[in-house]
C-alpha cells in the first residue's frame, strides 16, 4: 500500500466564527435534551421521545392520534414513530387500533397505565425544562422566541404547540 501525499482541502467551509456559532448551538441543544432525557429516564424509566408521545396523546382529543399525524407532531419519520410506538405498545403505555372509516390508518391510544406513567413524569419533567432552559433566559426570552422564529422553517413556525 502506497502513501497518499495528497491533502483534500475544502474551498467552502464556515469560517471560524461561524463555525464556533453552529457547534455552540448544537451542543447546547444536544446537552439539554441528554439531561432532560437522563433525567426523565431515572425518575419514570421514559425516554424523553416516549414522553413526547405520551404528552401529545394527552393531548389529543379521546387520547388518540393517526400514527401519520403523530409523526408529523413529533417531527420523526414514519418508521421511527412506528418502532417508537411499538415499544411503548410492549409497556402497556399505548394500544394501537386501526382506523374504522380508513383500513390503512392506525391509531395510537393511549392507556390509563401510559396515563399514569405521563402523569407521575409531567411534574419533575417540567421542573427539569424550567431549571435547564427557562429560568437560564433570565429575561432573554422574548429575544430567543423572535431569534427562533426568525430560523423556523416555515411549517414549523406555523405549528400549534
Amino acid at each position: 500500500m502506497t502513501e497518499v501525499e495528497t491533502q483534500f482541502v475544502h474551498t467552502n467551509l464556515l469560517s471560524r466564527d461561524e463555525r464556533v456559532l453552529w457547534r455552540r448551538f448544537v451542543e447546547t441543544h444536544a446537552a439539554i435534551v441528554r439531561r432532560l432525557d437522563e433525567d426523565l429516564r431515572s425518575q419514570s424509566g421514559l425516554t424523553l421521545s416516549s414522553f413526547e408521545v405520551l404528552y401529545e396523546l394527552v393531548r389529543a382529543p379521546g387520547n388518540r392520534l393517526r400514527m401519520a399525524e403523530l409523526a408529523d407532531k413529533l417531527l420523526f419519520t414514519r418508521s421511527g414513530v412506528t418502532r417508537l410506538v411499538d415499544r411503548l405498545v410492549r409497556d402497556g403505555y399505548v394500544e394501537r387500533n386501526d382506523c374504522a372509516h380508513d383500513g390503512r390508518g392506525v391509531y395510537a391510544i393511549l392507556t390509563e397505565k401510559g396515563f399514569d406513567t405521563f402523569e407521575a413524569a409531567a411534574a419533575p419533567h417540567i421542573d427539569g425544562i424550567r431549571r435547564l432552559f427557562i429560568e437560564r433566559l433570565d429575561g432573554w426570552d422574548e429575544v430567543l422566541r423572535r431569534l427562533l422564529d426568525q430560523l423556523a422553517p416555515e411549517k414549523a413556525a406555523k405549528t400549534p404547540v
